[in-house]
């Protein structure tokens, strides 16, 4: 069990990290958005060297919390996870209280799996697919912190 603490530790960290980044790259980018496909198109480098940061905390987030956080905390309550396919890996952080929503958790991976593909073709999707990842930011806060409650809770047990 020792081994699976200390891989929740590290995944923790590695999240801290990239939330940490993620709301420097929000506040700088909290100045321009929401943007439309104009708008877009007019950025400056500095304004897309902010945009590009956010997004790139927020999909390696999702993938530090999807891939690691989740499932070496589901390995630490000795969850036998090998072959359970991922929504029933959130289902079941659900249930336990760790995430509040498997859907919504969904939602964002749908929307990170837009992200990693270099936004849309079209510059009206990409500008709303950058404007929900922003809106998202309070969402992506919300869920680290009611998972690190969980885990501070399993912690006092």
């Amino acid at each position: 069990m020792e081994f699976f603490k200390q891989k929740v530790m590290a995944a923790q960290d590695e999240c801290a990290t990239h939330l940490k980044r993620m709301a420097y790259a929000y506040r700088n980018i909290s100045q321009f958005l929401p943007v439309d496909a104009q708008q877009l198109a007019q950025l400056n480098d500095e304004q897309i060297e902010a945009l590009d940061q956010y997004i790139y905390r927020f999909t390696k987030l999702q993938d530090a919390m999807g891939l690691r956080l989740f499932n070496h905390t589901l390995s630490l309550l000795a969850e036998n996870t090998r072959e359970m396919p991922f929504i029933d890996k959130l289902n079941r952080l659900e249930q336990l209280g760790a995430l509040e929503s498997a859907a919504q958790w969904l939602e964002l991976r749908q929307l990170r799996n837009l992200l990693a593909h270099e936004y849309a073709s079209d510059d009206q999707e990409k500008a709303a697919a950058i404007n929900l990842v922003f809106n998202h930011y309070p969402t992506m806060v919300e869920i680290m912190a009611r998972f690190e409650a969980y885990l501070q809770k399993m912690a006092r047990k």
